[in-house]
């Protein structure tokens, strides 16, 4: 289990605790994605010890992922939210966004170079440098041109996400660790690992993109001009991959070749065998977005330890048990819980984002939260654009004008080639964007339904909404009413409000529950959960916390934890009926009144000394409580006499390996069980012999009687003979 640890502005010590470490963080995650985004989002309560202390521009440093390279990562905090419910989200940006403020400088044009040295003509022109260092292994030669100033507006812009920069020239995938820029060929490894698709992993995306796979390439090729412009095409027509197989019927795809210039049609065929290969047609296209506990349940159980090291980048195999094929999948993107050392999500497939992306989202949007109509402005704008200009398209009334039974808008004339198709019959208005014969995705149906993968709106009336997911910044009941109808229930940005007579009560969000006072503001007490696992309930000052029941009409306590007395009362009828262990651990400033019971053969055990201060242990002892009193006919001596006393060192890590259940170190004097039948006494907990120690000072009492009667018996003897030399000289003489 992993902290999160904050740091100040700079001269850090990044291998050091800093100002400390964020231990109330809730919910640490840390976004990776292939030549992507790389950032760190929490929240934070403002009631905890180092609120004060978070500001824009310290860092904290956290683990990204399982692998070194991905441990220890530096990020810096660059917004913090306003307070809601007592609670902000800080958003930090990891360490190599500092390119993103560092210009190029004007320089020359570098050709016919490796990607090293474009990485250190980087550097040399970057300002400030900072204390980054480049690497790259790729061998690949090519260019870069510095003469532009307008070419790239920072460092990053240069490394990728631009026309021109390292990425759009040598290719390969980034690897960030701090202030270590390394540019590999690839930057992840093939992991054995087999994810088995349809298992367990199934998902619409990837049932359609199985139904869009190809199976076999129809090329061809427009050569020639004017007069001498022809069309090459093979004599066999197509040619299938060697999966096509695996499918219930042959799914072909057209290709132009055009641009390649192919001479003669055997060229064409190398052209089109190339391509089936390079493209893999005939496997699936992979898009697979997962909790993380699912792929590790749909490997073998041999293969779990493997999983849990994969990393950004890294490749696995995917298997369709259907198809009887295999892929590789790369993990393009990630989602890594710091808290929990393991990843929320990862994302395998086709990398969906580069620099590009992260720099369109380099500046965080400071209104992401409050602001409800940004997101359907920009869907309104982009609907307008689409519909101003849609390209060009082709109306068909089919199948005649003479027998018109339906209206098309396609992007082609014929039907069997059309891919995106608006379809209006009898049956309703529907867009496939698979073909005339494809699924509809978005469509409204004469028997009233309507049907959309993706709809924007801004306010939906409903009476029932019956699906998996709903996400939103605000989601409000208005009235939950109870008989009273005092009530109100309110689902606000991850937080659940309740308040009676408009004055809240409680809340209830990641971080734990919450109760107030009367007055709706001042917190009672929370219910949270800890960094280690654990939970707390605390009452906060001026409230007591209750441990109690419900006798039928009214709450009673059994324990109470006194908010401003800070002392813990257990009342008469508290009773414990479980093992109570100390641990070796200090209990102070507590109080029990009354009494403190420990009933029905319960242990109690304690790994350290127990201090009476000057009081004393006592035992009933009434005879009243008492019942067959007999004489003891116990010989204390001879018992005590049978007692061999010895010196020894109590064993360590013998009955536990609990550091804080172990026996005292120091050596001892005492009796051995074995050797001491009539003190000894088994254990109920776990069977070893223990010395009776109450039996044990009543047999010394006992001894100590025997012997106090035989000394004076023999006292008594010696007094004799004085007394009769007293008589004979009183007699005679």
């Amino acid at each position: 289990m992993s902290t999160i640890i904050l740091h100040d502005k700079k001269n850090n010590n990044w291998s050091s605790l800093g100002i400390g470490p964020l231990s109330d963080a809730i919910n640490p995650l840390v976004q990776r994605e292939r030549n992507g985004i790389y950032d760190l989002s929490f929240k934070y309560p403002v009631d905890s010890p180092l609120f004060k202390e978070l500001k824009v521009g310290r860092w904290v440093v956290a683990d990204a992922g399982p692998t070194i390279q991905a441990q220890s990562q530096r990020f810096e905090i660059a917004e913090i939210t306003k307070p809601i419910n007592g609670v902000v989200t800080v958003y930090c940006e990891h360490y190599r966004y500092q390119l993103l403020r560092s210009i190029v400088k004007v320089g020359s044009a570098f050709s016919n170079i490796p990607a090293q040295t474009a990485l250190n003509q980087l550097r040399d022109r970057m300002e400030p440098k900072g204390d980054f260092t480049f690497y790259s292994d790729i061998l690949t030669r090519s260019s870069i041109d510095f003469t532009d100033p307008s070419r790239f507006g920072s460092a990053q812009e240069a490394l990728g996400g631009t026309r021109g920069s390292v990425l759009d020239n040598f290719g390969g995938e980034y690897v960030f660790n701090n202030n270590q820029v390394r540019l590999m060929s690839q930057a992840g490894t093939e992991k054995n690992v087999i994810i088995a698709y349809g298992k367990n992993l199934t998902d619409i995306n990837q049932e359609e993109s199985i139904e869009n796979t190809y199976t076999s390439v129809y090329g061809w090729a427009k050569v020639g001009n004017g007069n001498d412009e022809k069309i090459i095409t093979l004599p066999e027509t197509y040619i299938d991959s060697e999966y096509v197989g695996n499918y219930t019927q042959r799914r072909i795809q057209m290709v132009d070749f055009s641009d390649k210039e192919p001479k003669d049609v055997a060229t064409l065929r190398t052209l089109i065998q190339a391509y089936i290969k390079n493209n893999k047609v005939g496997i699936p296209k992979v898009s697979i977005k997962t909790k993380y506990v699912d792929l590790a349940s749909s490997v073998m159980d041999e293969q779990l330890k493997t999983l849990e090291t994969i990393d950004l980048c890294d490749w696995v195999t995917v298997v369709f048990n259907e198809l009887d094929i295999n892929t590789s999948a790369q993990i393009v993107k990630t989602l890594w819980n710091v808290t929990l050392d393991k990843y929320e999500s990862v994302e395998l497939g086709e990398a969906r984002t580069d620099f590009a992306k992260v720099l369109d989202d380099s500046q965080p949007d400071v209104d992401k939260i409050n602001d409800k109509v940004d997101w359907l402005e920009k869907a309104q704008q982009e609907a307008s654009d689409i519909i101003k200009n849609p390209g060009k398209g082709h109306v068909v009334i089919y199948p005649s004008l003479a027998d018109p039974q339906e209206m098309l808008i396609m992007d082609t004339t014929d039907i069997n080639t059309a891919k995106n198709v608006w379809r209006w019959n009898a049956g309703g208005l529907g867009f496939s964007s698979t073909g005339y014969n494809g699924t509809y995705g978005l469509a409204m149906t004469n028997n009233g339904a309507i049907v959309a993968d993706l709809m924007t709106t801004g306010t939906l009336r409903a009476i029932n909404i019956i699906g998996v997911a709903i996400t939103g910044s605000t989601i409000s009941g208005g009235t939950i009413s109870s008989e009273s109808g005092s009530w109100r229930s309110v689902l606000s940005s991850g937080t659940l409000k309740n308040f009676v007579l408009e004055k809240l009560i409680t809340s209830y969000d990641a971080g734990g529950l919450r109760l107030y006072k009367e007055n709706g503001k001042d917190i009672s007490g929370t219910y949270f959960r800890l960094e280690n696992g654990g939970t707390v309930l605390s009452a906060y000052p001026g409230s007591d916390l209750w441990l109690g029941r419900w006798n039928g009409s009214a709450h009673t306590p059994a324990v109470v934890i006194g908010g401003q007395s800070e002392k813990v009362e257990i009342y008469d009828d508290a009773t414990f009926y479980q093992r109570v262990d100390f641990n070796n651990q200090l209990i102070s400033n507590t109080q029990f009144d009354k009494k403190f019971m420990v009933v029905n053969n319960v242990v109690v055990d304690y790994y350290s000394s127990i201090d009476m201060n000057g009081y004393s242990i006592m035992n009933n002892s009434d005879v009243r409580l008492k019942e067959n009193i007999e004489d003891s006919d116990v010989d204390g001596i001879e018992e005590t006499k049978k007692l061999n006393f010895v010196e020894f060192d109590r064993k360590q890590n013998y009955q536990s390996n609990d550091p804080n259940k172990q026996p005292s170190k120091k050596r001892e004097l005492g009796l051995i069980a074995q050797h001491s039948p009539f003190l000894s006494t088994e254990g109920e907990k776990d069977h070893y012999l223990r010395i009776d120690v109450n039996k044990q000072i009543m047999l010394n009492s006992l001894t100590n009687k025997q012997l106090i009667e035989k000394v004076e018996r023999l006292e008594k003897k010696l007094d004799q003979p004085k007394n009769n030399k007293r008589k004979y000289h009183r007699g005679g003489f």
